[in-house]
């Protein structure tokens, strides 16, 4: 019996699957998914500094980008963090630099990053904005420091700060290089912070007692008669779930359980792309 009830969870399972990011191709005609995640946008990056190791270094354009999701989100701190963004804006000009703590200073007003000298002084705003941060990166950002580069400089920050990683692709045979097989890949270094959002709907799947019969008919093999009745009850609960937009959020964001980490891109066989998930 156990194994049946296995049986059953796990196509419901899958099922939930396609309910809350929309189904396979064969189905993609019925539904889209519930769930829109939105591009990730750089926010912080570390930087190599010659007092301190390293710190996080942004720009004015990169947290309008943290201010762009949270307005679509309506998130509570945004116009705090407005206000904050509009002061530095008016502070930062090309070749200086604001910063949080005065242990980056070199010789009293500049600050070296990645290997560029800018003139700094340091700005209590910071502070505050660094406060608005959730919790493991308002430590980390306290920790290191924040720098506030103007938009024209950041560019040149941010392109020193990125890992150039050569690769290689082997001839089987001969174990050399093949043909066209070395190329050069950049990384983000670790600690940079990204800000998406997730926006999610009520499941788009109709849910009548039309599309149930289908979905069982396609993902009921081998089960039993009694557990194919089982699963359509399973299933219309689970679509009565789904309809709130709060239940198919939480399912996105691992059913409870606390999402923490999560791989973007397509290099996750090779180690790179995993990202620790903070939700603000």
């Amino acid at each position: 019996m156990q194994r049946h009830n296995d049986a059953v969870e796990r196509t419901k399972c899958r099922r939930k699957v396609y309910l809350v990011f929309g189904p396979e191709t064969d189905e993609a005609s019925d539904y889209a998914s519930a769930v829109s995640i939105l591009d990730a946008r750089l926010v912080l990056i570390p930087a190599r500094s010659l007092k301190g190791v390293w710190t996080y270094v942004t720009s004015p354009h990169l947290l309008n980008y943290l201010l762009t999701y949270m307005e679509v989100v309506n998130h509570g701190k945004r116009n705090d963090l407005a206000k904050l963004v509009e002061q530095v804006k008016g502070v930062v000009k090309d070749g200086t630099a604001i910063i949080s703590k005065p242990d980056l200073l070199v010789s009293g007003n500049s600050i070296v990053i990645n290997e560029l000298e800018l003139g700094a002084t340091q700005d209590v705003t910071l502070n505050q904005l660094i406060n608005l941060l959730p919790g493991d990166i308002r430590s980390i950002a306290s920790e290191r420091g924040l720098t506030v580069v103007s938009d024209s400089n950041v560019q040149e920050v941010v392109r020193r700060s990125l890992i150039i990683q050569p690769r290689i692709r082997l001839d089987y045979a001969t174990k050399t290089v093949s043909g066209g097989g070395l190329w050069e890949e950049e990384y983000v270094p670790q600690f940079t912070v990204f800000t998406t959002a997730i926006l999610c709907n009520g499941t788009k799947a109709k849910g009548d007692g039309e599309s149930i019969k289908r979905w069982i008919d396609k993902d009921g093999g081998g089960l039993s008669n009694d557990e194919k009745k089982r699963l359509e009850d399973e299933y219309k609960s689970l679509v009565s779930s789904l309809k709130d937009a709060n239940n198919v959020c939480t399912e996105a964001l691992g059913g409870g359980r606390g999402l923490t980490s999560l791989f973007f891109g397509g290099k996750e066989t090779i180690g790179k792309g995993l990202a620790k998930l903070i939700e603000w």
